[in-house]
């Protein structure tokens, strides 16, 4: 085979390899919007994801979804579990606040909200198999 038919393959791995978590979430909500909707296509952490409004990552909106660990009737979330229950998924974000790292907003997807889905034992049971 020819490397030009390599090329895609080469091209793939070299955007999955090289600088990931630093080329992620470069984006920003559209200006002025209480609301913004796409796919989740990277999670982060137990709390954060990355919601995309367009194909390249710094069109990704960094999100961290309302009601976290900081409440102290919240506990943390597994990584695994907020995957489980996000990665895929369409989702609508109602923006309540930012912090330094992007917006905090609440997010739904036609399943219910993300909090609350990935905090559900099924979520869970997933986050540990997959892992």
């Amino acid at each position: 085979m020819s490397l030009r038919a390599f090329g895609p393959v080469i091209v793939l791995a070299l955007a999955l390899a090289g600088g990931a978590e630093a080329a992620t979430c470069g984006g920003e909500p559209p200006a002025g919007a209480a609301e913004f909707r796409g796919p989740v296509l990277h999670v982060l952490d137990g709390e954060r994801l990355c919601v995309a409004l367009g194909p390249d990552p710094s069109e990704w909106v960094p999100v961290r979804l309302a009601g976290g660990a900081t409440r102290a009737s919240t506990a943390p979330v597994p990584r695994g579990a907020l995957m489980a229950a996000a990665f895929g998924q369409d989702v609508t974000c109602r923006i309540v606040g930012r912090d330094d790292e992007g917006v905090i907003a609440e997010c739904v997807s036609d399943r219910g909200s993300l909090r609350r889905l990935s905090q559900r034992r099924q979520a869970i049971k997933a986050a540990q198999a997959w892992r």
